[in-house]
């Protein structure tokens, strides 16, 4: 399953470079500037309803994609509790981004087994990191899919002397003191960037508050890594894609901070929630 799903990511990212920087044929789905599809989300998603058509027909799944969410009904919990398997993918995370030819984009894949994270693999293809694992081994990839690639096994470790907070200023506003000699806000609007500058020690916070296919491609591999997706006010980690912690439209339900627990009380010492 797992070298086939690398397949399909080299396969993605080189269709999405071939269109990086295009913005013939996207749409704004709202008034807002950052809710934008591309030509690109269009031919990824349907690649890989084919792709999974083909190579998981002797398992029982469904897919979830933001593209064609419409599929799974009224209520995509009820469908999606039909099957063993989910294969969550997101075409292309940092639509904007990629739109405007900045290279903070990717692809992500995650697959659930019964709710739960299992395994997922996330790519930058302008920046030629691939990160993907799952519950045993997780895996850093530079200059992926080239003759130059380097593979690196993760393991959990303390982030470097400085690193990132990511996010800070959408779902959360600075609230307390900031140690800027080791953490430094920013946010590159795409949720694979801040996934795999976390996992590689580059980020040691994330203020999540997006859906489940911005998140499920990476799940597996930072709980391996000693992350967990904390409820900011309840401080329970998160532990599966169910109707009890996300919405019908697939958003998780509340702001998670996404840290080691023992950074928890830190990162939500430091912030508040912004009321919307």
């Amino acid at each position: 399953m797992f070298e086939k799903i690398l397949d399909f990511m080299k396969a993605a990212g080189a269709l999405a470079l071939e269109n990086y920087g295009k913005t013939d044929n996207s749409e704004f789905k709202s008034d807002c500037v950052y809710d934008i599809v591309t030509e690109s989300d269009r031919q990824i998603s349907r690649m890989f309803a084919a792709f999974a058509a083909e190579s998981f027909s002797g398992l029982d799944y469904c897919v979830v994609d933001e593209e064609t969410l419409g599929e799974l009904g009224a209520d995509p919990f009820d469908e999606i509790g039909r099957h063993e398997w989910q294969f969550v993918i997101d075409p292309i995370d940092g639509t904007f981004t990629y739109a405007m030819g900045m290279p903070m984009f990717g692809i992500s894949v995650g697959v659930l087994r019964r709710g739960r994270p299992y395994w997922g693999a996330i790519y930058a293809p302008a920046l030629g990191e691939l990160v993907y694992g799952g519950a045993d081994r997780a895996f850093w990839v530079s200059k992926a899919f080239t003759e130059n690639e380097n593979l690196a096994e993760l393991k959990p470790s303390e982030p470097g002397r400085l690193s990132a907070i990511f996010d800070m200023d959408y779902h959360v506003r600075p609230k307390g003191d900031i140690d800027f000699s080791r953490d430094m806000p920013l946010n590159y609007y795409s949720a694979v960037a801040h996934f795999i500058y976390m996992a590689t020690g580059r980020g040691r916070c994330y203020y999540f508050g997006a859906k489940i296919w911005d998140m499920a491609g990476a799940w597996a591999a930072m709980k391996l890594l000693g992350m967990e997706f904390i409820d900011y006010r309840t401080g329970e980690a998160l532990q599966e894609f169910s109707a009890h912690n996300f919405a019908p439209e697939l958003e998780v339900k509340s702001c998670h901070i996404v840290c080691r627990p023992k950074d928890f009380e830190y990162f939500r010492d430091i912030s508040e929630v912004i009321v919307q």
